[in-house]
């Protein structure tokens, strides 16, 4: 199964798999680069909790069954996502670090509010944004018009 590990001013997002099959593990400490290592998972926050238990479930069905099977693959993208990544584009294009592009594609009241939240999510969004138009950008943008990011 194939993984690809991002690595940023910010920590480091693991993918695991391809597709909306694909699991993601968040490095809030370390490196998985050094070797082998161990894996805790953070449930806190209610309002995120549906959406963890649910990527808790796809990652033991992966370490299980060495894949995700269908009914636990995450949602397909929103409408926004083409126009997101084009603006993310744009972000890089001027902007070097990862907040600085959060900023400018999310605004900087909602970057001051959840950059630091608990669950990380606007982080590892802008992280996922930033790879996807990285390799979009170094030739892989046929891929995106063949499955999708």
């Amino acid at each position: 199964m194939p993984a690809t590990i991002a690595k940023d001013d910010e920590g480091e997002e693991v993918k695991i798999g391809r597709g909306r099959a694909a699991v993601r593990l968040s490095i809030s400490a370390g490196t998985v680069l050094n070797g082998p290592v161990r894996l805790t998972y953070r449930l806190e926050g209610r309002r995120e909790l549906r959406r963890r238990l649910l990527a808790l479930r796809q990652f033991e069905a992966l370490v299980r069954l060495r894949r995700v099977p269908r009914p636990l693959a995450a949602p397909t993208l929103n409408a926004d996502g083409p126009a997101l990544l084009v603006r993310t584009l744009d972000a890089l294009a001027v902007n070097t670090s990862t907040r600085a592009v959060a900023i400018a594609l999310f605004g900087a009241h909602l970057v001051a509010r959840d950059w630091d939240h608990d669950s990380d999510y606007l982080r590892m969004k802008t992280r996922r944004l930033i790879g996807v138009a990285r390799r979009l950008v170094a030739g892989d943008y046929l891929a995106l018009l063949t499955r999708g990011h």
